[in-house]
């Protein structure tokens, strides 16, 4: 929400507002742990980024696979942090689920450049048609990963 504030030259107080109500509910899911809630916050600050993009005069953001990355991280923090447990987390899992949740952040950042240098109709170069296609059979594998861990949590 910040950088839609800040990167902002039209109707700022909008743009503002309708984010500010979606930290505010955020917020407020957080503390009281309703993860019904939680979800409404980010519509929230997602709409006031949309709201943002629909004011600009260029016609794509450019930050826009950062924030993309931003926002799965945050939404994917929140989550962790009101679930219900019943269990202390060994630092060992712990240190894994951050790195899982930052490699997941880095790969929609990656796929989110990639998807804007595709939509822009640049050429590109060698080097990164190869980094585009390392992003993307990465991506698969960490689907592939979080599928099978899924299936075998739920089988035991």
């Amino acid at each position: 929400m910040a950088y839609s504030v800040i990167a902002g030259d039209r109707l700022v107080a909008v743009v503002a507002a309708i984010g500010g109500i979606g930290l505010v509910v955020t917020a407020f899911a957080l503390v009281g742990r309703w993860s019904t809630l939680l979800p409404w916050g980010f519509v929230g600050v997602g709409a006031g980024y949309a709201v943002f993009l629909s004011l600009r005069q260029d016609t794509v953001d450019a930050r826009a696979p950062l924030v993309a990355a931003a926002f799965f991280t945050a939404a994917e923090l929140s989550f962790w942090s009101i679930e219900r447990r019943n269990w202390r987390s060994e630092a060992r899992v712990v240190i894994r689920r951050l790195a899982l949740i930052a490699a997941a952040g880095l790969t929609t950042a990656i796929v989110g450049g990639l998807l804007l240098l595709v939509a822009s109709g640049r050429r590109v170069g060698t080097g990164q048609e190869a980094a585009g296609v390392a992003a993307a059979v990465l991506t698969l594998a960490v689907i592939a990963f979080l599928a099978r861990r899924s299936r075998n949590s739920a089988s035991t």
